[in-house]
Protein backbone atom coordinates (compact mmCIF):
# COMPACT_ATOMS: atom_id res chain seq x y z
CA UNK A 1 0.00 0.00 0.00
CA UNK A 2 1.34 3.29 -0.64
CA UNK A 3 -0.03 6.29 1.80
CA UNK A 4 0.75 10.00 0.67
CA UNK A 5 -1.03 12.17 3.50
CA UNK A 6 -1.58 16.12 3.50
CA UNK A 7 1.48 17.37 1.18
CA UNK A 8 1.84 20.52 1.12
CA UNK A 9 4.72 22.11 -1.33
CA UNK A 10 5.25 25.93 -2.26
CA UNK A 11 8.09 27.94 -4.80
CA UNK A 12 8.34 30.99 -2.61
CA UNK A 13 4.78 32.89 -2.62
CA UNK A 14 3.38 29.94 -5.10
CA UNK A 15 2.05 27.62 -3.75
CA UNK A 16 1.71 23.93 -6.11
CA UNK A 17 0.32 21.45 -3.63
CA UNK A 18 -2.40 22.31 -0.78
CA UNK A 19 -2.64 19.20 1.36
CA UNK A 20 -2.65 16.65 -1.57
CA UNK A 21 -3.47 12.89 -0.77
CA UNK A 22 -3.53 9.43 -2.50
CA UNK A 23 -3.65 5.77 -2.01
CA UNK A 24 -3.05 3.04 -3.86
CA UNK A 25 -3.12 -0.54 -3.65
CA UNK A 26 -0.79 -3.64 -5.06
CA UNK A 27 -2.09 -4.71 -8.76
CA UNK A 28 -3.40 -1.01 -9.29
CA UNK A 29 -2.39 1.73 -12.38
CA UNK A 30 -3.13 5.22 -10.51
CA UNK A 31 -3.18 8.02 -13.39
CA UNK A 32 -2.60 11.90 -11.79
CA UNK A 33 -4.47 14.29 -14.53
CA UNK A 34 -4.21 17.60 -14.55
CA UNK A 35 -3.26 20.97 -16.25
CA UNK A 36 0.64 21.70 -17.17
CA UNK A 37 2.24 23.23 -13.86
CA UNK A 38 -0.92 21.82 -11.43
CA UNK A 39 1.91 19.78 -9.76
CA UNK A 40 1.44 16.27 -10.96
CA UNK A 41 5.62 16.36 -11.65
CA UNK A 42 6.11 18.17 -7.65
CA UNK A 43 4.21 15.20 -6.52
CA UNK A 44 5.70 12.28 -8.46
CA UNK A 45 9.67 14.13 -6.77
CA UNK A 46 8.23 14.09 -3.70
CA UNK A 47 7.19 10.63 -3.79
CA UNK A 48 10.71 9.29 -5.04
CA UNK A 49 12.76 11.12 -2.51
CA UNK A 50 14.73 13.79 -4.71
CA UNK A 51 12.28 16.54 -3.59
CA UNK A 52 11.13 17.55 0.32
CA UNK A 53 7.75 18.38 0.89
CA UNK A 54 7.27 21.30 3.05
CA UNK A 55 4.96 18.83 4.85
CA UNK A 56 2.97 15.49 4.86
CA UNK A 57 4.07 11.99 4.77
CA UNK A 58 4.36 9.64 2.01
CA UNK A 59 5.20 5.88 2.93
CA UNK A 60 5.06 2.55 1.64
CA UNK A 61 3.81 -0.56 2.89
CA UNK A 62 3.68 1.46 6.18
CA UNK A 63 7.32 2.35 6.20
CA UNK A 64 8.28 5.82 6.31
CA UNK A 65 11.84 5.79 7.12
CA UNK A 66 14.78 7.74 4.96
CA UNK A 67 15.54 4.26 3.31
CA UNK A 68 11.82 3.41 1.54
CA UNK A 69 12.33 5.38 -1.83
CA UNK A 70 15.37 3.16 -2.72
CA UNK A 71 13.80 -0.07 -1.47
CA UNK A 72 10.43 0.84 -2.85
CA UNK A 73 10.69 2.80 -5.41
CA UNK A 74 11.36 2.92 -9.15
CA UNK A 75 11.56 6.46 -10.73
CA UNK A 76 11.06 7.78 -14.31
CA UNK A 77 11.21 11.56 -14.61
CA UNK A 78 10.05 13.71 -17.42
CA UNK A 79 13.40 14.45 -17.61
CA UNK A 80 15.44 11.13 -18.69
CA UNK A 81 18.35 10.70 -16.10
CA UNK A 82 20.70 9.21 -18.00
CA UNK A 83 24.62 8.96 -18.02
CA UNK A 84 24.77 10.00 -21.60
CA UNK A 85 28.49 9.95 -22.16
CA UNK A 86 28.38 6.19 -21.04
CA UNK A 87 26.82 3.05 -23.36
CA UNK A 88 23.60 1.56 -22.96
CA UNK A 89 25.32 -1.02 -20.75
CA UNK A 90 26.84 0.88 -18.58
CA UNK A 91 23.80 2.93 -17.76
CA UNK A 92 21.91 -0.31 -16.97
CA UNK A 93 24.48 -1.32 -14.97
CA UNK A 94 24.93 2.14 -12.86
CA UNK A 95 21.51 1.50 -12.11
CA UNK A 96 21.73 -2.07 -11.01
CA UNK A 97 24.45 -0.97 -8.39
CA UNK A 98 26.99 -2.99 -10.76
CA UNK A 99 24.96 -6.13 -10.76
CA UNK A 100 24.30 -8.28 -14.23
CA UNK A 101 21.37 -6.35 -15.99
CA UNK A 102 18.01 -8.20 -16.45
CA UNK A 103 17.87 -10.03 -19.73
CA UNK A 104 14.32 -9.65 -19.15
CA UNK A 105 14.25 -5.79 -19.64
CA UNK A 106 16.87 -6.32 -22.65
CA UNK A 107 13.83 -7.48 -24.71
CA UNK A 108 11.13 -6.39 -23.40
CA UNK A 109 12.23 -2.65 -24.55
CA UNK A 110 14.65 -3.82 -27.50
CA UNK A 111 17.91 -2.76 -25.80
CA UNK A 112 19.49 -5.78 -27.08
CA UNK A 113 21.47 -4.05 -30.17
CA UNK A 114 21.74 -0.72 -28.49
CA UNK A 115 24.13 -2.26 -25.90
CA UNK A 116 27.21 -0.64 -27.01
CA UNK A 117 25.75 2.35 -28.24
CA UNK A 118 26.67 5.94 -26.65
CA UNK A 119 23.67 7.34 -24.86
CA UNK A 120 24.18 10.67 -26.02
CA UNK A 121 23.89 9.30 -30.03
CA UNK A 122 19.96 7.63 -28.97
CA UNK A 123 16.83 9.46 -30.20
CA UNK A 124 13.94 10.73 -27.42
CA UNK A 125 12.41 7.17 -27.69
CA UNK A 126 15.11 5.02 -27.23
CA UNK A 127 16.27 7.27 -24.30
CA UNK A 128 13.05 6.59 -22.95
CA UNK A 129 12.68 2.90 -23.20
CA UNK A 130 16.19 3.10 -21.28
CA UNK A 131 15.23 5.22 -18.67
CA UNK A 132 12.42 3.28 -17.60
CA UNK A 133 14.50 -0.01 -18.11
CA UNK A 134 16.60 1.53 -16.00
CA UNK A 135 14.53 2.08 -13.26
CA UNK A 136 13.16 -1.59 -13.10
CA UNK A 137 17.01 -3.09 -12.68
CA UNK A 138 16.24 -3.43 -9.03
CA UNK A 139 12.83 -4.37 -9.18
CA UNK A 140 10.69 -2.37 -7.16
CA UNK A 141 7.74 -2.71 -6.22
CA UNK A 142 6.03 0.54 -6.83
CA UNK A 143 7.00 2.57 -10.21
CA UNK A 144 6.57 6.22 -10.41
CA UNK A 145 6.28 7.84 -14.13
CA UNK A 146 5.97 11.09 -15.14
CA UNK A 147 4.31 10.72 -18.63
CA UNK A 148 5.43 7.45 -19.76
CA UNK A 149 4.58 7.23 -22.92
CA UNK A 150 6.40 10.67 -24.16
CA UNK A 151 9.06 10.82 -26.92
CA UNK A 152 7.63 7.13 -28.06
CA UNK A 153 6.03 6.34 -31.54
CA UNK A 154 2.42 4.45 -31.58
CA UNK A 155 4.61 1.00 -31.45
CA UNK A 156 5.91 1.65 -28.58
CA UNK A 157 3.70 3.77 -26.25
CA UNK A 158 1.41 0.35 -27.27
CA UNK A 159 4.79 -1.72 -25.81
CA UNK A 160 4.68 0.58 -22.77
CA UNK A 161 1.08 0.10 -22.17
CA UNK A 162 1.68 -3.62 -22.53
CA UNK A 163 4.23 -3.64 -19.94
CA UNK A 164 2.23 -1.43 -17.52
CA UNK A 165 -0.62 -3.81 -17.79
CA UNK A 166 1.51 -6.77 -16.98
CA UNK A 167 3.37 -4.90 -14.01
CA UNK A 168 0.06 -4.70 -12.80
CA UNK A 169 -0.78 -8.24 -12.98
CA UNK A 170 2.34 -8.86 -10.72
CA UNK A 171 0.50 -7.27 -8.35
CA UNK A 172 2.97 -3.98 -8.90
CA UNK A 173 1.67 -0.77 -8.29
CA UNK A 174 2.45 2.24 -11.16
CA UNK A 175 1.27 5.79 -10.15
CA UNK A 176 1.76 7.93 -13.20
CA UNK A 177 1.40 11.46 -14.56
CA UNK A 178 -0.58 11.43 -17.96
CA UNK A 179 -2.05 13.36 -20.77
CA UNK A 180 -3.16 10.27 -22.52
CA UNK A 181 -6.80 9.34 -23.17
CA UNK A 182 -5.57 5.67 -23.58
CA UNK A 183 -3.67 5.95 -20.23
CA UNK A 184 -5.94 7.05 -18.26
CA UNK A 185 -8.98 4.70 -19.40
CA UNK A 186 -6.72 1.80 -17.86
CA UNK A 187 -5.80 3.12 -15.00
CA UNK A 188 -7.74 1.80 -12.06
CA UNK A 189 -7.75 4.64 -10.39
CA UNK A 190 -7.23 8.50 -11.20
CA UNK A 191 -6.81 11.68 -9.49
CA UNK A 192 -7.52 14.94 -10.64
CA UNK A 193 -5.73 18.01 -9.65
CA UNK A 194 -7.57 21.11 -8.81
CA UNK A 195 -6.17 23.71 -6.82
CA UNK A 196 -3.38 21.92 -4.91
CA UNK A 197 -5.51 18.38 -4.13
CA UNK A 198 -6.67 15.91 -5.76
CA UNK A 199 -9.77 14.18 -6.43
CA UNK A 200 -10.21 10.68 -6.44
CA UNK A 201 -12.08 8.92 -9.42
CA UNK A 202 -12.70 5.38 -9.22
CA UNK A 203 -12.17 3.21 -12.15
CA UNK A 204 -16.56 2.87 -12.99
CA UNK A 205 -16.70 6.50 -12.84
CA UNK A 206 -13.90 7.61 -15.52
CA UNK A 207 -15.28 9.78 -17.80
CA UNK A 208 -13.37 11.38 -20.60
CA UNK A 209 -15.80 14.10 -21.69
CA UNK A 210 -15.95 15.21 -17.74
CA UNK A 211 -11.89 15.41 -17.32
CA UNK A 212 -11.53 17.31 -21.11
CA UNK A 213 -14.46 20.09 -19.33
CA UNK A 214 -11.78 20.53 -16.88
CA UNK A 215 -8.67 20.04 -18.50
CA UNK A 216 -7.03 20.37 -21.78
CA UNK A 217 -6.48 16.38 -22.29
CA UNK A 218 -4.91 15.31 -25.37
CA UNK A 219 -4.45 11.72 -26.96
CA UNK A 220 -0.61 12.08 -27.46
Amino acid sequence: MVNVSGIYKSYGKNRILAGASLTAKPGELVALVGKNGCGKSTLLQIMAGTMKADSGTVSYFGKSDKKIFEKFTGFVPQNDPLLEDLSVYDNLRFWAAGKETDTEYLKLFELEDLLKVKVSTLSGGMKRRLSIACSLERKPPVMLMDEPSSSLDFYYQDSIRSWMLDFKKRNGIIIFSTHNETEIMISDVVYIFDDGILKRIEKEDINMDDIRNSFLISDK
